[in-house]
């Protein structure tokens, strides 16, 4: 019996993440495939991240440490606040906020924290509605 090997086989493989610095902190990030990512954030007391959303990317936020604040809505609440309303909750470790593509959300440090963000699409840029830093 022989044994047929394909073409291209499957791997494994090591990888490193590489430290980014942030005005609100560092995230800590790294991609295996084309379709996975993810990124330790790191997120000092009193500081937040932009307003945004992604185009694509659904992501997993999940905290490891610290509070944080979580401010979130559906893909309509930019446009329409009143019939689809902004929500807040309160996350501690072990909670996760999940996020699908095109819905807005921003994390507030509580206090120093750590939350794990995993997302679909790698190189999704960004819609940054508000940014306490003056970044576009």
């Amino acid at each position: 019996m022989s044994i047929k090997i394909p073409k291209h086989a499957k791997s494994a493989w090591v990888t490193k993440w590489n430290r980014q610095e942030k005005p609100w902190g560092h995230e800590m990030v790294w991609s295996s495939f084309s379709a996975g990512h993810g990124k330790l954030l790191s997120l000092e007391k009193d500081s937040r991240t932009s307003l945004k959303y992604n185009p694509q990317k659904n992501e997993s936020l999940i905290v490891l440490t610290g509070k944080v604040l979580a401010k979130f809505g559906d893909e309509f609440t930019i446009i329409d606040e009143v019939g689809h309303p902004w929500q807040e909750e309160v996350l501690s470790p072990g909670m996760t906020l999940n996020v699908q593509s095109r819905c807005p959300y921003r994390l507030t440090a509580l206090e120093d924290a750590q939350v794990i963000e995993i997302g679909n699409h790698l190189n999704d840029n960004p819609v940054r509605i508000e940014d306490d830093y003056g970044r576009d």
